[in-house]
C-alpha cells in the first residue's frame, strides 16, 4: 500500500522531467535570460492585477455555490479555504489542496465535506468547459500537426465527457440520484456496515451537484467562469506584451488553454514541465520564436504560481496555529 502511495508522485516527477527537457533542453538559456531581462514592468503589473481580479471572481463563484446550500455563509469565510487549497496544490502532490478545502474547513464553511466536494466538482466541470471551448477555437487557427494528436484526442474526450456531465446535472438530476441509490440498494451491498454511511455521503454530494438543476443558476456560474478565465487570459496577454513575444494575438489565449489543460497530466507539484511545455506550444503554434516562448512560459508560470502560493501560506500561518487538514479523516486517500 505504501509503495502505491509513492508510485503516482514518482510517476509525476518522471513526467515533469521529460517535459522540462522537451521545453528547455534544446534552447540556449542565455537567449531566454535576455528575453526575460527585456520585460517591461507596466504590463507585468497589469498581469498581477488580472491575477488578483481573476481569483476574486473565482472565490465569488464558489461562494455563490456554497451560499445556495448555506444562505447565511458570508463571502469572507470562503477566502482562506480557497487560497490555502491552491497553495497546497502548488506545493504538494496529488491535488491535496482540494481535499484540504473539502475536509479541513467544515466549521467555517458551514457545510459537510462531501457537499463542499460537490461544489469543487462543479467548479472543475465549468472550468473544463470554458478551457476546452478556448482550446478548440484556438485549434482552428493553427496548422495541422502543430498540436500533438494525442493531446487533441484527449481534449475531444474530455469535452464530450464534460458536456454530457453538465447536461445530465441540468436536465436529469433525478435519474442520476436514482441510479446512485439503486447501486447502494443492491442486495449484495445492503447488509454491509458502510452502506448507510455511503448513502449519507452520496446524498450530500448529490445535493451540491443539484445546484446546476436551475438553468438560471447554471448560466450565472458559467458567466462567472467565463469572466474568471478571461481575467486569467489577461495574465497571458500582459506577459506577451511585456516580452514582445510576437506571433498572432490569439497565441496567448491558445497558450492559456493548452497550458492549463496540461495541468491534468500527472506531474510534480506546481505542474512543472507540463504547464511550461504546453504553454510554449500554444504561442509557438501562433508564430512566437522558441526562446521568447520559453521566457513567456516561465514568466507566466511564476506570476500564476508565486503570489497565490504566498497568499495561501500567509492565510495558513495567520490562522493562530490551526492546521486545516486536521479535519481530514484518517485513511483518506488523496487522489
Amino acid at each position: 500500500m505504501t509503495g502505491k502511495r509513492w508510485l503516482r508522485p514518482a510517476l509525476g516527477l518522471v513526467v515533469a522531467g521529460i517535459f522540462v527537457y522537451l521545453a528547455f533542453g534544446r534552447l540556449e538559456w542565455s537567449s531566454i535570460r535576455a528575453v526575460l531581462r527585456s520585460a517591461r514592468p507596466g504590463p507585468l503589473l497589469l498581469a498581477l492585477a488580472a491575477l488578483a481580479a481573476g481569483y476574486t471572481v473565482r472565490i465569488i463563484r464558489w461562494w455563490w455555490m456554497l451560499r445556495a446550500l448555506s444562505p447565511a455563509l458570508p463571502l469572507s469565510r470562503c477566502v482562506r479555504p480557497f487560497l490555502v487549497s491552491f497553495a497546497v496544490n502548488n506545493t504538494m502532490p496529488l491535488r491535496a489542496g482540494d481535499f484540504v478545502r473539502a475536509f479541513g474547513f467544515q466549521e467555517s464553511l458551514q457545510s459537510p465535506p462531501m457537499r463542499v466536494l460537490g461544489t469543487l466538482v462543479i467548479e472543475r466541470m465549468l472550468d473544463l468547459f470554458v478551457l476546452l471551448a478556448l482550446f478548440f477555437v484556438g485549434l482552428l487557427g493553427v496548422a495541422r500537426g502543430a498540436v500533438p494528436a494525442p493531446f487533441v484526442t484527449a481534449g475531444v474526450v474530455l469535452g464530450i465527457g464534460c458536456l454530457c456531465a453538465i447536461l445530465v446535472l441540468v436536465f436529469a438530476p433525478q435519474k442520476l440520484q436514482t441510479v446512485v441509490m439503486r447501486v447502494l440498494e443492491i442486495r449484495a451491498l445492503r447488509d454491509r456496515r458502510w452502506v448507510g454511511r455511503a448513502r449519507a455521503l452520496a446524498e450530500q454530494l448529490l445535493s451540491s451537484l443539484a445546484l446546476l438543476t436551475s438553468p438560471a443558476r447554471a448560466l450565472q456560474l458559467l458567466v462567472l467562469s467565463i469572466v474568471g478565465w478571461a481575467l486569467e487570459g489577461g495574465i497571458f496577454v500582459s506577459v506577451a506584451w511585456a516580452l514582445r513575444t510576437g506571433g498572432d494575438a490569439l497565441g496567448p489565449w491558445f497558450a492559456l488553454a493548452t497550458g492549463t489543460l496540461a495541468t491534468l497530466l500527472p506531474s510534480s507539484p506546481g505542474y512543472v514541465g507540463t504547464f511550461d511545455y504546453f504553454t510554449m506550444l500554444g504561442v509557438t503554434a501562433y508564430g512566437a520564436a522558441p526562446a521568447r516562448a520559453a521566457a513567456f512560459a516561465l514568466l507566466v508560470h511564476l506570476i500564476i504560481w508565486l503570489p497565490v502560493t504566498i497568499a495561501g501560506a500567509l492565510c495558513l500561518v495567520g490562522a493562530r496555529g490551526r492546521v486545516p487538514w486536521r479535519g481530514v479523516p484518517r485513511g483518506t486517500d488523496l487522489p
